[in-house]
């Protein structure tokens, strides 16, 4: 079978398949590094996804999976404490089934100023290690990578199941007006001693996160929909230094090191479906908005039961 695409989705899918016993051929525009994967934070967090049953599910599948690698050191996964901060009291958050040690913020437990929300473990995920895991692991399988731009079922051998994992490229490939691009900019800062995943979400000011990768920390980030700018933006940079300098005042002063820039495929909910088209039996698993690491393993599992379906 056919797997398009070579992001988080794409090659969680395709190990998946490869390693229950199906021949597997990745073909995508892009391989890592030069993925949107790669730009990602890449922590677990269900950022920008529909609240369901089947998020809840995906979510709670991939956490277990990723909770697993962080014994596998070749995987570049780790656990570690995560605080989704707010300053007045949340409620308890759709997604807790789903993590381990979930605990409130109670008084001086976050960060000056934040005195509610929630803390848990969080895998992170750093995707300059766990992306070539995946191929490894791909290739372990009997899996084969080609670099390839699709435009069009009908180039494909139709005798082929097609796994479409083309994020932001199923706009094209699929005519899906619903998929439109969020642009995310991100800056990397040296690692003044951070420890944990601060994330604040509820202030109504935007997204601020700061995930420590060793010697870096990944800051965080833009949302802007429908935009597909790639260039990183100074005021950008500088309005993240500031929100993550609200949540640890050494983030804010920390040097330099990068802008990053990313566009994540938006939708109003993820599509992971079987489809005829023409001849060709698809199955589509795209449109993962910000969680396309958070829920990858858990998608990769229905794509598997959609596969192996009468």
């Amino acid at each position: 079978m056919i797997v398009l695409g070579a992001g988080v989705s794409g090659l969680t899918t395709a190990v998946t398949l490869a390693e229950t016993g199906h021949a597997v051929q990745v073909l995508a525009a892009s391989l890592p590094p030069d993925t949107t994967s790669n730009v990602a934070a890449a922590f677990w967090y269900p950022y920008r996804t529909r609240p369901s049953d089947r998020s809840t599910r995906w979510a709670v599948r991939s956490y277990a999976a990723f909770a697993e690698l962080c014994d596998e050191p070749a995987a570049g996964v780790s656990m570690r404490r995560a605080f989704d901060c707010a300053r007045t009291p949340l409620g308890r958050p759709w997604w807790a089934d789903a993590v381990q040690g979930l605990e409130r913020i109670r008084g001086t437990q976050g960060p000056d100023g934040f005195g509610h929300g929630w803390r848990f473990d969080a895998p992170v995920i750093d995707t300059r290690t766990y992306l070539p895991y995946l191929l490894d692991r791909l290739s372990a399988a009997g899996g084969r990578v080609e670099l390839a731009t699709i435009e069009d079922f009908t180039v494909l051998p139709t005798r082929e199941t097609i796994i479409n994992c083309c994020g932001l490229g199923a706009r094209l490939l699929c005519d899906d007006r619903a998929l439109h691009p969020i642009r995310g900019q991100l800056l990397h800062v040296e690692n003044p001693g951070l420890e944990h995943v601060l994330l604040d979400e509820h202030d109504g000011g935007g997204i601020a996160y700061a995930v420590p990768r060793g010697d870096h920390v990944v800051l965080g980030g833009t949302a802007t929909e429908h935009d597909d700018d790639l260039e990183p933006r100074p005021d950008d940079a500088d309005t993240i230094a500031a929100r993550c300098g609200a949540l640890d005042p050494r983030l804010a002063r920390a040097p330099r090191i990068r802008d990053v820039v990313g566009l994540r495929p938006g939708r109003h909910d993820v599509r992971l479906q079987r489809e005829q088209v023409g001849e060709h039996t698809v199955i589509h698993n795209y449109g993962h908005g910000g969680a396309g690491v958070t829920l990858s393993w858990g998608c990769a599992r229905d794509v598997l039961a959609l596969l192996d379906a009468p």
